[in-house]
């Protein structure tokens, strides 16, 4: 277990231009290959294809191609499947709406969901379990070059949906949403948990002691808060109230991608 935590912490230490998105493929691909798993990747001309137009838009200012990686462990006598989502930003500017210059540096661990998630599928993968699961990690730059997403621009996602995006500093959400209606047609889980650096605002209401969890499956959420109490992850339930779907639709499209 500590093995596969300090690798996942390996992972999150890495500077953006040793760990690009590719370069995270390629490290999720060698840890399969080495536990037994399966690995697999969409890249961009395939993403497209699939209509992953959200996850795109934020990576389209980067020269850095985006990558939808998975890793799978399968077992003969599952009943269940459990998918695990984790946000893959390797490197975080703000895009347009650029975020202040203090601090940025640290913007390289906005991917820390993703080596969460990478390696938790590590000691997945050792111990096997008689359970499926998959991982799933969107990857990509979020950079303000010239050709980079803007303010107002709309997008489709994967789901049909369209998204209007007000700020582009809101991105984890874009990039997510492809890769979490994608695990759900294509493996149909049980459960999928989605574990991202999402929002600051997270910190502000519970600080750096512990985590913030969201959902709307009331068991889910508690076996997830006991589980994190017995390895010291501290989990603290944040309301998911139907009033704040209000907050989420778009003046010009189905959604908009801030409040």
């Amino acid at each position: 277990k500590c093995e596969s935590a300090n690798w996942a912490r390996d992972l999150a230490n890495k500077p953006g231009n040793i760990l690009t998105p590719t370069a995270l493929a390629d490290e999720a691909k060698a840890m399969a290959e080495e536990t037994g798993a399966v690995y697999y990747h969409l890249d961009e001309a395939q993403m497209k294809e699939l209509g992953m137009n959200a996850l795109l838009a934020v990576s389209q200012g980067s020269v850095e191609e985006a990558r939808m990686i998975f890793v799978e462990h399968k077992h003969p006598k599952a009943t269940e499947t459990i998918v695990l989502v984790g946000k893959g930003l390797t490197f975080d500017s703000g895009g347009i709406s650029l975020k202040a210059g203090k601090g940025m540096e640290e913007m390289k661990f906005d991917m820390g969901g993703s080596a969460a998630v990478l390696g938790a599928m590590r000691n997945i993968c050792i111990i096997k379990p008689q359970i499926n699961v998959i991982c799933v990690v969107p990857s990509s730059e979020n950079m303000p070059a010239a050709n980079a997403v803007k303010p107002g621009d709309i997008v489709k996602s994967y789901s049909g949906k369209t998204i209007e995006i007000y700020n582009t500093d809101a991105e984890g959400r874009l990039i997510l949403c492809d890769a979490l209606a994608y695990a759900v047609d294509k493996f149909k889980p049980d459960y999928m948990v989605d574990a991202a650096t999402l929002t600051g605002a997270v910190i502000s209401a519970v600080g750096h002691h512990m985590g913030a969890i969201m959902t709307e499956d009331d068991e889910l959420c508690e076996e997830l808060i006991a589980a994190g109490a017995k390895v010291n992850e501290r989990l603290w339930r944040l309301p998911l109230l139907p009033e704040y779907r209000e907050l989420m639709k778009g003046k010009d499209a189905d959604l908009c991608n801030i409040g």
